[in-house]
């Protein structure tokens, strides 16, 4: 009964770390998984201004600037010039997952992101 208790007990707190590290999301993170989450071909106006914004945001990180003047660049994929920045992050083990999920969803990107990619940003996106 003791070890039930202890991997039911284990169970809940990584649920519970699951929905505070959603929940830390940074805002920045949340706008580009929603703008990728409903992405078809490229960016609209509207999303490479939000996109803009932070690409020029000192308070945003450098990785979370990178993608998302990447994402800005998208033209039914990522740009060739944004590929080799957009693998750094995926590689980088100091990096956010959350950037890394972007990076890796942009990297692989073909017209819009596949159904597998669009569960990861939804979890982005709460």
């Amino acid at each position: 009964m003791k070890h039930r208790t202890a991997i039911l007990s284990f169970v809940l707190v990584l649920g519970l770390v699951a929905a505070v590290a959603n929940a830390a999301q940074s805002k920045a993170v949340q706008t580009m998984a929603g703008i990728l989450l409903h992405l078809q071909h490229f960016p609209t106006d509207a999303d490479k201004q939000s996109l803009g914004q932070i690409a020029g945001d000192k308070s945003a990180t450098k990785d979370e600037r990178t993608v998302a003047q990447a994402l800005m660049d998208v033209q039914h994929t990522a740009a060739p010039a944004d590929r080799p920045k957009l693998e750094a992050i995926v590689q980088d083990d100091k990096a956010a997952s959350s950037v890394k999920t972007l990076a890796t969803i942009i990297l692989n990107l073909k017209h819009m992101p596949s159904e597998s990619d669009k569960e990861k940003l939804k979890a982005l996106t709460s």
